[in-house]
């Protein structure tokens, strides 16, 4: 009977922990390979429902609910996003700033996080969040999307905290591509020295790049300093300084084709500057893989169906110590997102699914794929 992708992947996570790869991350987090008595709570120290609530109490008003209620449901990754909400809320509010709104972007739709109006100008931020100790390190960063700043929040310890603010021209002159043979709008940063050490002179360039002297003339200067400590704060008291996920897609890419290549012999794991990630008796494999969110959806992203003829997704339900696989072919695909509202980008669709998109629970072999492939 042939071994299962279920089982090869538990084992090759256990592996590659036994091998010294992230040993105490698998220590804390994927204790006795995902005990059940471990909770939402007890794996991202407080749930991001509970922190949304805290920074809701924190705000004056009934009229603010509405404009938060979306941001209850999401994964505590996007706390940077909660951050620039609290903050520039209560700045605004504070400074008695009447004609103001900030909302928060549909993520199905929508290349950013945060839209901001003070008195009939309008500014797109995008934000992103590191908690990388040695250097940040910001992925994904498109600039043909619509957004006018990115904020970016690096978190290197328990009770350090960085802050920088660049205008998309500034992010590019110091945003490197995620992958130097492929030709996409896809970038990262990775630089310390865009960080001001003294929170003063961020307060500073965000006044400035926002055009907020005037509406902040009757703020004190220790005024401002204090809400960006507040704000801060609720980071380091609410995040926990934890990996969420210690396995990445590349690794899964990998095991797919070491569990193939352990019954078939047409098989090659390609390059990452190829366009799909395994070659299967001639056909293009593309591999994606997630891990459920808080909010119960797995999201896969840079699916393009013109360069693969099948896409192989794999979700990890790490409480229910469970895995998810569906299988699709081209056409198949390119049918699916039809139906579901095609969110095409230049770097491909992104989509978010729950477990019922799966057809494979738990158990999906070598049999089943083979005969998937064959057949379709």
């Amino acid at each position: 009977m042939n071994e299962n992708f279920e089982d090869f992947f538990f084992e090759k996570m256990k592996e590659k922990c036994e091998d010294g790869e992230d040993v105490q991350e698998y220590n804390n987090v994927h204790e006795d390979e995902f005990a059940e008595e471990r909770s939402d709570e007890s794996y991202y120290g407080r749930n991001a429902g509970e922190i949304a609530e805290e920074l809701e109490e924190s705000l004056d008003g009934e009229d603010t609910k509405w404009k938060r209620k979306n941001l209850k449901s999401k994964y505590i990754g996007d706390l940077g996003e909660l951050f620039a909400y609290d903050y520039l809320y209560n700045l605004f509010e504070k400074s008695n700033i009447r004609n103001f709104k900030i909302a928060h972007h549909n993520k199905d739709r929508d290349d950013y996080d945060l839209d901001t109006y003070v008195n009939n100008r309008k500014y797109v931020i995008e934000v992103k969040f590191s908690t990388s100790e040695t250097e940040p390190f910001f992925h994904h960063v498109h600039f043909n999307n619509d957004f006018d700043f990115l904020l970016l929040i690096w978190y290197p310890s328990d009770d350090e905290l960085y802050f920088a603010v660049l205008s998309k021209v500034e992010a590019k002159g110091v945003a490197t591509p995620e992958n130097t043979n492929r030709k996409e709008d896809d970038y990262k940063i990775q630089r310390t020295d865009i960080f001001y050490e003294d929170n003063q002179n961020f307060l500073n360039d965000l006044t400035e790049k926002l055009k907020l002297e005037e509406e902040l003339e009757d703020l004190t200067e220790k005024e401002k300093l204090d809400l960006l400590e507040e704000a801060k704060d609720q980071i380091i008291k609410n995040h926990p300084k934890a990996e969420s996920n210690i396995f990445n897609g590349q690794d899964y890419q990998r095991w797919v084709y070491e569990y193939l290549h352990n019954y078939a012999n047409d098989v090659k794991l390609m390059e990452n500057r190829d366009e799909y990630d395994i070659d299967y008796k001639g056909k293009a494999i593309e591999v994606k893989y997630s891990s459920l969110n808080y909010n119960g959806w797995f999201g896969f992203s840079h699916i393009k169906p013109e360069l693969f003829d099948f896409v192989l997704f794999i979700g990890l339900d790490e409480d229910g110590k469970k895995f998810y696989f569906e299988i699709k072919n081209r056409d198949e695909m390119i049918k699916w997102l039809e139906e579901h509202g095609n969110n095409y980008q230049e770097n491909g669709n992104e989509i978010h699914v729950g477990k019922s998109f799966f057809k494979f629970v738990k158990y999906l072999d070598f049999e089943d794929f083979a005969n998937y492939i064959e057949t379709h």
